[in-house]
């Protein structure tokens, strides 16, 4: 009966493992979860020959009717070590009405991404093609993002 009970729960343990080994690991998910009133997005970019030759630009914003004024929003945004791997990931907060134009519109309002400002030094960040950049923002806005790629040819300064 014991050889029988072991004899089964060691076949379990064999089947719990190969179906492990088929469920592939999400490699995000020593992340944190999104809190309350938050939202996780993953920017993640194909694989490249060379990564240095690559930038992102994050765009934080979200769709809405504007006039012909330009428009933004501000916020606060923070990095966070994840501690024991190495990695980062950016909470965005306080997220409020930024700077806008003043003149006077003809045009009838449209439909528009209005992005925040970021700090200098998040404008164009770093490409990575192996681990994306993880990013919560508040539900009601998105991440979205350009990559920007240097030109092949290098060009020579004047001495002047």
């Amino acid at each position: 009966m014991v050889k029988q009970m072991t004899l089964g729960l060691a076949m379990g343990l064999i089947v719990i493992s190969l179906h492990a080994a088929d469920t592939p690991k999400d490699k995000y998910s020593m992340f944190p979860q999104a809190e309350d009133g938050y939202i996780r997005y993953i920017v993640e970019v194909p694989r490249t020959e060379n990564d240095y030759d690559h930038k992102v630009e994050l765009l934080i914003g979200k769709t809405m009717m504007v006039d012909c004024n330009h428009h933004s929003f501000s916020g606060k945004i923070e990095k966070f070590p994840l501690k024991g791997w190495g990695y980062s990931y950016y909470i965005v907060s306080d997220i409020k009405s930024g700077p806008t134009t003043m003149m006077a519109c003809r045009e009838p309002e449209k439909e528009a991404f209005i992005s925040m400002h970021l700090p200098p030094k998040m404008e164009l960040m770093r490409y990575n093609s192996r681990l994306g950049r993880v990013i919560y923002v508040p539900k009601g806005f998105e991440v979205r993002y350009r990559v920007w790629s240097a030109e092949e040819k290098i060009h020579q300064a004047q001495k002047r």
